[in-house]
């Protein structure tokens, strides 16, 4: 008897797209839209500390790592859960977009719990999975605008089920979340710098120092950042006296008050680049039929503090992705499965799956992806 036909299932998430490690099993009802998931056990290992001193993420060392932390969670997670591999009914694994060493660690993985208890697995896109992670808290209703913003990509998407995506505008060039990252790591905060700043900023002026907003004159969706980030480079040339070498966290007293509004004044030219493009965005899903929608915030960047703050007070209907699901996560990878639990690769015929690093082409705009 096919295991799908089952109303409640029990699915596996893995999630290695990126410096990530990260595994959950939930239980949850198929085609239940209007009802949370329960998770049963999630684990996770960051590698931030291990990355610190290279200043970001080195794709060998993360897959590396991925390699030898996926059993022991995996094995963590069937502890807690009182669970055992047979009895999954459904693999969900990131296989796009990020770095296609960890991407493909994370799918051997999946492709050999598949191979041994002839389970299926469905690919995920975990920017999507992004979005859908909503529904862990808040189960909302479609359409809505998808604001999804990372260290990897900064996009706007029309979601009219969990099936249905349309790319409304993307950036051109940097995601904010990288902008964030590389300012810092500039400025001597620290890595990851973005978490860093929003600390920073809380005590900062917001005015103190003009930082360009991307295509601020452009009435469109599109997004950039590169140039925010080659201002606040200008600017350390300029006055190397802002550039911090001590510190390793915010909450380090060495701070000075001029690090803090310059921290203060760079976030709020992305978030403010963010909300503005926001708004054109909503234009066009109402161009399309789709007014008065909610907005969705998720990914990484997500759980920076002004940036929801800002948002919920522009606009009326703001959700924003609980901070433990804004990170990559497997309890986003498992919901999203669920959710589109139609779209499974039956076993053996998963054991073919790849891994594809790219989902939008930035130099346009364009959805490259073709799930």
């Amino acid at each position: 008897m096919n295991s799908m036909l089952k109303k409640t299932i029990l699915v596996l998430g893995i999630e290695t797209s990126c410096d990530d490690t990260s595994i959950a099993i939930i239980r949850g009802e198929v085609g239940a839209t209007d009802r949370r998931p329960t998770i049963l056990a999630a684990q996770s290992f960051s590698q931030e500390t291990l990355l610190r001193k290279w200043g970001g993420v080195v794709p060998e060392i993360a897959a590396r790592n991925h390699t030898l932390k996926l059993t022991p969670l995996l094995e963590q997670c069937f502890q807690d859960s009182a669970l055992k591999p047979a009895q999954i009914d459904l693999i969900g694994v990131t296989t796009h977009p990020g770095l296609l060493g960890p991407l493909l660690t994370g799918l051997n993985h999946a492709k050999t719990l598949a191979l041994f208890f002839e389970k299926p697995i469905l690919p995920v896109n975990h920017l999507y999975a992004h979005l859908e992670a909503i529904h862990l808290t808040n189960p909302i209703s479609y359409p809505y605008l998808g604001l999804l913003v990372s260290g990897g990509h900064s996009l706007f998407t029309l979601v009219t089920s969990a099936q249905e995506f349309s790319i409304l505008g993307s950036t051109l060039d940097d995601a904010a979340g990288e902008a964030f990252d590389k300012a810092g790591k500039l400025m001597g905060l620290g890595y990851p710098a973005g978490r860093i700043i929003d600390q920073l900023a809380k005590e900062g002026d917001p005015h103190k120092y003009k930082f360009p907003i991307g295509l601020q004159r452009s009435a469109d969706t599109m997004m950039s950042f590169s140039g925010v980030k080659t201002s606040m480079r200008s600017f350390l040339e300029k006055n190397p006296s802002f550039i911090h070498t001590r510190a390793e966290k915010a909450q380090d007293e060495s701070f000075s008050q001029e690090i803090k509004d310059l921290s203060a004044s760079y976030q709020h030219a992305i978030v403010s680049a963010l909300t503005l493009k926001t708004k054109y965005a909503l234009k066009k899903a109402a161009a399309m039929g789709h007014a008065n929608i909610p907005i969705v915030l998720g990914g990484g960047v997500a759980c920076n503090s002004y940036l929801r703050k800002e948002l919920q007070r522009l606009f009326p209907s703001v959700y924003c992705v609980e901070p433990q699901f804004c990170t990559d996560n497997g309890a986003m990878i498992a919901n999203y499965a669920l959710r589109t639990a139609s779209l499974k690769v039956d076993f053996p015929g998963c054991l073919k799956m790849d891994a594809r690093g790219r989902f939008v082409d930035k130099a346009y705009g364009r959805k490259s992806d073709r799930q």
